[in-house]
């Protein structure tokens, strides 16, 4: 990175992390206007660049109309027209699978200016999505902003160069995944105030201990399945963190935090544990808040349309049947009132905190039984993620399920796009090179299915993951598995 280039991207940083301070009472008003601004160039922006929602915003008013009155985008409708959707006439679904395909490319810019990534794939189909760097520099200020009860901020300051923040991250091996696409693209003007380790889940535990001992981080973002696990170490009195005085925060992401949970993490640390909500589509949604369980909706960067079946707004306090996403700060491939099949419900209160955005109080519609895998006699979470990295190679995915049978015996049931053709041993060696690149590809028999579909359960939601085979606990295993995943 050049001089000049560096010393543009800290500017920009530091400038986005001042303007995204949490508004104070005076400036709700203005929190509204700059929703509002965002709200109408996205559809300008969109209506001249993006041949798809040209068509769609066709006849309309763009600087009148209520968002109500746009149409929804589904997720297979955006990737089966995604050439079109983009606003740069350059990008190519198939360019960016083939550089996605190469993970040597893993925090490299597209075209030296596009970060990429996959989503989860934890309702069905995979979708691409492509951010600009002033997307990504977004993203890294909402969170440090507004994420930290600690009052850091990256503006270039001796104390912070003397003492810089130690921050741990534990989720999967690298790859094009939401949570690793964060931190892959981590502003490099960044880290001299802040120290970055990553680690894996799949990682031996007596090395995750030895590695946190050593390293005393001040904060710790993982699964909540991880962070369990942690609590567990510590307990034990093997891992140390309390005993360091250096850990401030925790942060859970990906799965659910249960108030049992948390309640277990922070007696054993001594410190608070975030939930943050968001996704690939829009990182910046929400910052989970640093005093209470829920997270704060950055509604000046994001609309969040909390509806029902039939798309009409639900009260607050009250669960809905899915929510419409409209990313305000992503040009490049505009989302504009996106389908998510998660249940949320917006608090009718102010968030207890004194924080004034909008508060998301509960997150569901992504739950999935837990599955857990037996290593050396004893049990370990087995995240889903680790089966979703593999699918996210193959773009012809349509619906997938995978089912625990036994003891480190999966089967993967896979329905592809109408049109479509999968190949059952392509999905195979995708799901044995994400299992070989966790070390864990030798204990797991995985039988693949390729079926028409995938039938929805009782509640008219098709489960990605389902143990039939029983709990850890259940089975007789050493050590209990943890709550199941659920926001991504």
């Amino acid at each position: 990175m050049g001089v000049l280039t560096a010393a543009s991207e800290l500017l920009e940083l530091s400038t986005t992390l001042h303007k995204l301070i949490p508004p104070r009472t005076g400036d709700v008003d203005r929190t509204l206007e700059l929703r509002e601004q965002r709200f109408r160039r996205v559809l300008r922006y969109a209506n001249a660049n993006s041949p798809f929602h040209r068509r769609r915003l066709q006849g309309r008013d763009l600087e009148t109309c209520r968002i109500e009155d746009l149409p929804t985008l589904s997720k297979p409708e955006m990737m089966a027209n995604l050439d079109d959707v983009f606003t740069d006439r350059s990008l190519r679904r198939a360019d960016l699978e083939a550089f996605m395909a190469d993970h040597a490319n893993l925090g490299v810019y597209f075209k030296g200016k596009y970060a990429l990534c996959h989503t989860s794939g934890s309702q069905g189909q995979p979708a691409l999505v492509v951010q600009d760097k002033h997307a990504i520099i977004t993203s890294f200020a909402a969170q440090f902003a507004r994420g930290n009860k600690i009052k850091r901020r990256f503006l270039p300051h001796i104390g912070r160069l003397v003492n810089p923040a130690r921050m741990v991250i534990i989720t999967q091996r690298p790859g094009f995944y939401p949570s690793s696409t964060f931190f892959n693209y981590f502003p490099r003007v960044a880290t001299p105030y802040i120290k970055l380790q990553r680690m894996s889940v799949f990682d031996p535990i007596e090395e995750i201990v030895q590695r946190l001992n050593d390293f005393q981080p001040t904060f710790i973002t993982g699964y909540t399945s991880s962070l369990e696990y942690l609590a567990r170490e510590q307990e034990a009195g093997r891992l140390k963190l309390r005993e360091g005085g250096k850990l401030e925060q925790m942060n859970s992401m990906s799965e659910p935090l249960p108030p049992a949970v948390a309640e277990r993490i922070e007696t054993a640390f001594g410190v608070h544990v975030t939930n943050s909500y968001s996704m690939a589509e829009c990182m910046a949604l929400s910052c989970g808040c640093p005093v209470c369980r829920g997270s704060h909706l950055n509604s000046d960067l994001a609309i969040l349309e909390v509806v029902d079946a039939d798309n009409r707004p639900v009260p607050k306090g009250t669960p809905g049947s899915k929510v419409l996403l409209t990313n305000l700060y992503n040009l490049v491939q505009p989302i504009i009132r996106y389908e998510i099949d998660d249940i949320v419900t917006m608090s009718e209160s102010p968030c207890p905190c004194g924080n004034l955005l909008p508060l998301i109080e509960s997150v569901g519609g992504r739950a999935k039984d837990q599955l857990w895998i037996e290593v050396n006699g004893q049990s370990r979470d087995l995240p889903i993620y680790v089966f979703l990295a593999a699918l996210d190679n193959e773009t012809n995915l349509a619906e997938h399920q995978i089912l625990q049978t036994g003891v480190n015996t999966f089967v993967l049931r896979a329905a592809a796009q109408a049109g479509k053709e999968l190949s059952a041993e392509r999905l195979r060696a995708y799901v044995h090179q994400s299992l070989a690149s966790e070390g864990i590809a030798d204990i797991i028999k995985l039988d693949v299915e390729l079926v028409d579909r995938i039938l929805p359960d009782k509640s008219g939601k098709v489960s990605r993951a389902k143990n039939l085979y029983g709990q850890a606990s259940d089975a007789g295993q050493s050590v209990s598995a943890a709550s199941s995943c659920a926001i991504a």
